[in-house]
């Protein structure tokens, strides 16, 4: 039986020599280690949400039977159910009637809107269920019974028993509430044509289907649809089969989830988490493998002597190369866990956040082990490529030439030696200009590593300019007006002088969005064309320049974000279909292309859109109001039997800071707040690389009579200069990185600006200043204790 031989005698040693080094390198070791956490605790909490949100939204729409398609009409008879649910793939159908009306809530001024909704009492319902989460159902035996959602309830501290104002069909009346449910199908409340939740301003109200019915005048028919799918059904041929089948009765057009706001909001704010939590922790993970490059460099330098000596008692090249191997990873090794341990308490703070927001029940956040393995992977490898330099020169010293000191570098005069501004410099400016040309590599790598941590700030304040354009463009450029209503059903131009005379409006501009199909090639698009008025000073065509667009005269102009997906250039014709009135199709030229920032949008002036419908009216309008009327005129307002909807710009607005504030802001604050860490990470690295690779001539220049502050001068000189040099470029990576995640970040929904601002720039100058501070602070303590004869002693 073979006798199993004892680990060689050096094992101990090395292993105690890794631990010697790290201590010794314990400054630079300490700022690898942070680094990594950083990358691995944003790579783990970002990357955490994906799986963690997808998973919950995947349970809850099966739970509640979360509908396939979708199909609005003017007026269907119960009669039709059943032929839409004999449709070959249609699984389950439900129907109901549902209408936007204005609604009254205690104790909250301005306009309110609400989704009045049936629901059958009685029936079991078999699409978008409801789920209590206080409360009960309605009954037919009161009239004024409502359900409303949790995240309007929420919003407006709405709770069992408080009662609500609203106008339906005309009709002033009281409404009960009597529960607050959930439901897939507004996990995110948005108002068609908002930009985003408004919960306090927009909330969906069920109620029987008898009451609501009788009032508004729908007795025995319905005007929505939501259809389920049996498993291999094709889509677009049910959506094919039920627009044919409802079209007599004023159908808008069916569509699937892909339209389906509540659906799409939530399915790209997932994918938008999935590319920004990959891209900020690969920057984070390459700045490490450039520290630890960079320390491990120095480290075989510096030991050189030891390699030979290691070589000539037989240590052989793979145990030397697995030793410096490990004094690289035991950095990475200590960051990875204390970032996973970090990421873990991110994501459980995320994941609350995402759940007061979704309001998805059931999701209770548990750790993705594949996540943090993930994590895991990819940084031992970044270590590992960034170590890969220094272990392989370990490898390549022949025992007898490392045992001498290494060769001093040759120098001679260069271009810089003989230009006229060096010899006006002082003999200390001189030396430290030197230096830098002394090793350019190791120059430009430095530099190339504050570049990068001034480049992650960039990125992470690019979202704020962004953000900021976007407000400043649509809420001042676009929408002007201080009012927006929307009427009940289509009216003439006589509904809007009746607005114009309401005391306190001092002007009036029509609002009108015609729902159509268009169409180039195999292409189509559900949207709405809005009516160009020319010389519109409430409602005016803005692309993202700021410039106003002039409305067209005979064609159509569409966003540049709709001619992509239809594939349409300037000059192309495009066929529309319209799905309401006459339901006429015609065929209209494509007169220009609006690069603008939100949603896919067309525009057309005022006769050429009338013709193509079929009718001369208006669905909404753009109200000024004086301010010092302003309760007044919106409560008299809310009272008017023709108008379903209110929206005053101030609340929107008001709104639009909210959602950005909840939803960007803490995830944003966090990146910068990393960015930081990265900064202090690379500055102190390359300052003590600095001051260990100098130490002997700087110790000798105090010998020589320079005083401390003129040694640390130098070397603070030398990485002041490279910070300098390191700005412009760090601001040109992150205003490319930005570019790039406008191409990653941007959907139908929005599109981000492409802007970097003074004061971003402004920030990431001083975020990197900051951290030079501190930096040099820490190794100016180490350079004023320096024992000047030990340090002479040194054999370099």
């Amino acid at each position: 039986m073979p006798v199993r031989q004892p680990p060689p005698a050096w094992w101990s040693v090395l292993a105690r020599k890794v631990w010697r080094d790290v201590w010794h390198q314990r400054g630079p070791v300490l700022a690898i280690a942070i680094v990594v956490m950083v990358g691995v605790a944003s790579f783990v909490a970002l990357q955490s949400m994906v799986p963690h949100l997808r998973g919950a939204q995947q349970r809850y729409y099966a739970t509640a039977r979360f509908a396939d398609v979708w199909v609005r009409v003017s007026r269907a008879p119960d009669a039709m159910t059943r032929r839409v649910a004999d449709i070959p793939g249609v699984s389950a159908v439900e129907t109901r009637v549902a209408k936007d009306v204005v609604v009254e809530v205690p104790m909250l001024e301005g306009p309110v809107t609400g989704r009045i909704m049936s629901y059958p009492v009685g029936r079991d319902v078999t699409v978008n269920r409801l789920r209590l989460r206080s409360g009960r159902l309605m009954t037919t035996a009161h009239a004024d019974e409502v359900v409303i959602s949790d995240g309007f309830a929420s919003a407006n501290s709405l709770s069992i028993g408080d009662s609500l104002g609203a106008v339906l069909n005309g009709r002033w009346r009281r409404l009960r509430v009597v529960g607050i449910a959930l439901t897939p199908e507004f996990i995110m409340e948005v108002k068609p044509g908002a930009l985003f939740p408004d919960n306090q301003r927009y909330g969906v109200l069920w109620m029987s289907e008898e009451v609501v019915q009788g009032a508004f005048g729908l007795q025995d028919a319905w005007n929505e649809a939501a259809l389920t799918l049996t498993p291999g059904a094709t889509e677009a041929a049910v959506i094919r089969r039920l627009d044919t089948l409802l079209a007599p009765y004023g159908s808008l057009g069916a569509h699937g989830r892909d339209e389906q706001l509540s659906h799409r909001y939530l399915t790209d704010e997932i994918t938008q988490a999935a590319t920004f939590g990959t891209a900020a922790p690969v920057i984070f993970l390459g700045v490490a493998a450039f520290l630890v490059n960079l320390v491990l460099a120095r480290l075989v330098v510096s030991q050189r002597e030891q390699i030979g000596m290691m070589k000539a008692f037989g240590i052989d090249n793979a145990t030397l190369v697995r030793h410096y191997a490990a004094i690289a990873l035991t950095p990475v090794l200590v960051g990875a866990a204390c970032g996973s341990a970090v990421g873990l308490w991110l994501a459980g703070v995320f994941a609350e956040l995402y759940g007061v927001y979704y309001r998805m029940p059931d999701a209770a956040f548990s750790p993705d082990w594949g996540t943090i393995a993930m994590a895991w992977l990819i940084t031992v490898a970044s270590a590992l490529v960034g170590a890969a330099a220094a272990v392989r020169r370990v490898s390549r010293l022949p025992a007898a030439e490392a045992m001498r000191p290494e060769t001093p570098l040759r120098f001679r005069h260069g271009w810089i030696d003989r230009s006229w501004l060096l010899r006006r410099l002082s003999p200390t400016a001189r030396l430290t200009v030197r230096g830098l040309f002394r090793r350019p590599a190791r120059a430009a790598l430095a530099t190339l590593g504050m570049a990068l941590s001034v480049a992650v700030v960039i990125v992470g304040r690019y979202m704020f300019d962004a953000i900021a354009v976007m407000r400043d463009v649509h809420f001042t450029e676009i929408q002007r007006e201080d009012v927006a209503v929307a009427f009940a059903r289509p009216y003439g131009r006589d509904a809007l002088n009746e607005l114009a005379h309401l005391p306190g409006v001092s002007r009036v501009e029509p609002l009108w969005a015609v729902p159509v199909i268009m169409r180039h090639g195999v292409r189509e698009r559900r949207v709405a064309i809005s009516l160009a008025v020319p010389d519109a000073t409430l409602r005016r065509i803005v692309d993202a320049d700021r410039h106003v667009v002039p409305a067209p005269r005979d064609g159509l102009l569409l966003s540049a974000a709709l001619g992509e997906l239809l594939a349409v250039r300037v000059g192309d014709t495009v066929t529309v279909q319209v799905l309401e009135g006459l339901r006429r199709t015609a065929r209209v030229r494509v007169d220009g292309l609006v690069e603008d920032l939100i949603g896919t949008s067309a525009w057309m002036a005022g006769e050429p859109l009338q013709r193509m419908a079929g009718a001369s009216a208006v669905n909404g309008a753009a109200l000024t109001i004086d301010p010092l009327r302003r309760d007044s005129t919106i409560a008299h307002l809310r009272r008017m039997p023709g108008i379903a909807d209110i929206g005053e710009r101030a609340s929107v607005v008001a709104n639009f800071d909210k959602v950005m504030r909840d939803s960007f802001y803490v995830t944003l604050m966090s990146l910068v707040g990393f960015a930081t860490v990265l900064a202090v990470g690379v500055v102190y690295n390359t300052a003590r690389v600095a001051l260990s690779e100098r130490g002997r001539e700087l110790v000798s220049l105090r010998v020589l009579g320079f005083t401390q502050g003129e040694v640390a001068g130098m070397l603070f000189g030398e990485l002041a200069m490279l910070a300098v040099l390191s700005i412009p470029i760090g601001i040109g990576i992150g205003t490319l990185l930005c570019a790039a995640m406008i191409t990653a970040l941007s959907s139908e929904l929005f599109r981000l600006p492409f802007t970097v601002s003074l004061r971003t720039c402004a920030w990431s100058i001083l975020v990197l200043a900051v951290s030079g501070v501190v930096s040099l602070w820490l190794v100016r303590r180490r350079l004023d204790r320096m024992d000047l004869v030990a340090v002479l002693k040194t054999r370099e």
